[in-house]
C-alpha cells in the first residue's frame, strides 16, 4: 500500500524526522513532541525510510512499519509518510533535494538525535545536509558530548543558534543548527528488537539512511 504524498503550502515548517522506525516507539514520538516545541514548527513528517544504508540488517516490511507508526504516534502536527518510496531516494542529502523541489516554498528542518549527529560524517555527502537545511538535535541519554565533538559539529560550530534562540531555527537560513536540552526518554529500536519485541530478518547487505 502506497500512503498519499503530504500537503504542505508555501512558508509553513516542516520538521523532517528520517529513520527505519524499525520499530516504532516512544523515543521516536518523544523527539517529535519536544521538537515542535523548541524549534518553532508548523508540522514534523516521519520519512518512514526503506531502509538505512548504514546499517548492514534488513528492516521489516515497510507496510509494517508504517502501520505501527501511526499506531505509536497519534498527533494532529505529525504525518506519516513513505515519500522516499515513492520518490526514489534513499540517502538523506537525495532526499531533502527532492522534498526542495516538490515544495517550493516550503522550510524544511531535519531532525535528529544527538547520537546522529554524532556520526553525521558517516553519511553520504554530509555537509551538503548542513548547508541545504537548518538541522534541529534532540539530546538523547549519553550522547551530548560525543556529539558536541563530533567533526560535524566542530566542521559548523560557528553556524550554532544559542539554545535561547532555537524557535528561530525554522526561520534561518542554511547553514544553521541548533542543541536542544530537553527531557529523555531512553529507548531505542535497537533494546526492542533485542528483547524480541519485534523480529525482523538480517541482511549483509550495506545500506545507507543518512
Amino acid at each position: 500500500m502506497r500512503y498519499s504524498i503530504p500537503y504542505a503550502r508555501s512558508g509553513q515548517v516542516i520538521g523532517l524526522l528520517g529513520g527505519s522506525f524499525d520499530p516504532p516507539h516512544a523515543g521516536h514520538v518523544h523527539v517529535t513532541r519536544e521538537a515542535i516545541k523548541a524549534f518553532g514548527l508548523d508540522r514534523v513528517w516521519w520519512l518512514v525510510s526503506p531502509g538505512n544504508v548504514l546499517k548492514t540488517r534488513v528492516p521489516a516490511p515497510l507496510a509494517r512499519r508504517m502501520a505501527a507508526a501511526r499506531a505509536m504516534m497519534d498527533h494532529p502536527r505529525v504525518e506519516i509518510t513513505d515519500i522516499e518510496a515513492q520518490i526514489g531516494t534513499r540517502a538523506t542529502v537525495d532526499t531533502l533535494e527532492a522534498l526542495q523541489r516538490l515544495y517550493p516554498g516550503v522550510r524544511f528542518v531535519w531532525l535528529m538525535g544527538a547520537d546522529n549527529l554524532a556520526q553525521l560524517h558517516r553519511w553520504q555527502r554530509w555537509r551538503s545536509i548542513m548547508e541545504r537545511v537548518p538541522v534541529g538535535v534532540v539530546a538523547r541519554p549519553g550522547d551530548r558530548i560525543s556529539a558536541r565533538m563530533s567533526p560535524a559539529a566542530r566542521a559548523f560550530a560557528k553556524y550554532r543558534l544559542d539554545g535561547q534562540a532555537r524557535q528561530l531555527l525554522g526561520r534561518a537560513e542554511a547553514p544553521a543548527w541548533c542543541f536542544a536540552n530537553v527531557p529523555m526518554v531512553d529507548v531505542s529500536s535497537t533494546q526492542i528488537r533485542a528483547r524480541g519485541g519485534w523480529s525482523t530478518p538480517m541482511s549483509t547487505s550495506a545500506s545507507e539512511q543518512g
